[in-house]
């Protein structure tokens, strides 16, 4: 019960977290969905950051794990946002904007990851 409210917590800082995040984007929108990317990209930066932190300085911890991953970044990160907003942009035949938003978030998040295993080991020495 400990770690499922833990979890609820985690969801509910995630999703506050992500609406700041997108009303802060909000006045730069041009129509391009740039909260859902930078949500996305950072949510991602923090994952590869916190993998390695839970593997190799806490990796007899299962509690916090569930907590930051599913509820926090999942809360925080919005998968089926980038997809709307996607077809969205696809059916208002802005395909330019619909095709750069797949790309630069996928590669985007892909490179954040790394970027954020990179920033964990370069911090820690790992």
């Amino acid at each position: 019960m400990k770690l499922i409210l833990a979890m609820m917590f985690a969801g509910g800082v995630g999703a506050l977290l992500r609406y700041g995040c997108m009303r802060a984007f909000a006045f730069c929108s041009n129509g391009f969905p740039w909260g859902t990317m930078f949500v996305n990209l950072l949510g991602a930066f923090i994952a590869g950051f916190a993998f390695i932190l839970c593997r190799t300085k806490w990796p007899s911890e299962t509690f916090w794990v569930p907590v930051l991953f599913v509820g926090l970044l999942g809360a925080f990160t919005t998968f089926s946002t980038f997809a709307l907003e996607s077809v969205r942009l696809g059916m208002e035949e802005q395909l330019i904007k619909a095709i750069a938003n797949v790309i630069l978030q996928n590669l985007g998040g892909l490179l954040a990851v790394c970027a954020g295993i990179f920033c964990a080991k370069g911090i820690f020495h790992l």
